[in-house]
């Protein structure tokens, strides 16, 4: 499918607008995003939807009367569409969004328990449908479990061991995948975290498995930081 530059950056943004609200976005949002007037994003947008891209629909304002409003959503095909037009791009970007998002809230939490920011990974992991960004949060949050155990020796030996894995090696990944499991064995874990994790446990290494050496590199990679970031 042929798409022009413009029509690329309106899908981009819907997409964006949509999974940043969790569902459809209203024609006016994206202009404001694009800096564009409402009527033109409105055209655009009617415009991908004759190409099978956008999904249309109206509904009335929550609890209030008032006119009904035009929301937009991408379809199934529109993400796929727009990686195939950028060779990858759009998902090398979310990768980079999302690991930067993890990594900032790390450092805005030292000296911390990350208790935020453990349970906003857990909230999410059922909503990640890119294999690569939800082990990317089952690794970030079976490493926080172990970090609220870090003055505990067994604790700390682990750590020990995580750390002989440099990147680009993908052994961690799969030593963390077995460390989640064994979490629910530990005394004074996080009993919700750990049962969360344990019941994702198959998803995880599923998705671990298929995933190409690049991403296996870079999650590794990503381990690494996430180690230095909380002192480990």
């Amino acid at each position: 499918m042929k798409l022009s530059p413009r029509q690329r950056e309106f899908l981009s943004r819907l997409l964006d607008l949509y999974k940043e609200h969790a569902g459809p976005v209203h024609y006016a949002a994206v202009a404001q995003a694009l800096d564009v007037r409402p009527v033109t994003a409105y055209e655009m947008l009617r415009l991908l939807e004759s190409k099978g891209l956008v999904r249309a629909e109206t509904a009335r304002p929550t609890g209030r009367r008032g006119r009904t409003r035009v929301l937009f959503s991408p379809t199934e095909k529109a993400e796929r569409v727009l990686n195939d037009l950028t060779g990858g791009m759009l998902a090398d970007l979310d990768w980079e969004r999302a690991k930067a998002s993890i990594l900032r809230a790390l450092e805005a939490g030292k000296g911390d328990d990350y208790q935020t920011l453990l349970n906003e990974l857990l909230l999410r992991l059922p909503e990640r449908t890119s294999p690569l960004l939800f082990v990317a949060d089952m690794l970030t949050a079976t490493i926080l479990v172990f970090y609220d155990l870090r003055d505990r020796a067994a604790a700390r030996r682990i750590f020990a061991h995580l750390r002989l894995f440099g990147p680009p090696g993908w052994a961690v990944l799969y030593s963390i995948a077995g460390l989640s499991l064994s979490l629910s064995l530990v005394e004074k874990a996080n009993r919700r975290a750990t049962s969360v994790l344990l019941s994702y446990a198959q998803q995880f290494r599923e998705h671990l498995d298929n995933l190409t050496p690049g991403e296996k590199v870079r999650l590794s990679e990503f381990v690494s930081e996430i180690l230095r970031v909380i002192g480990l």
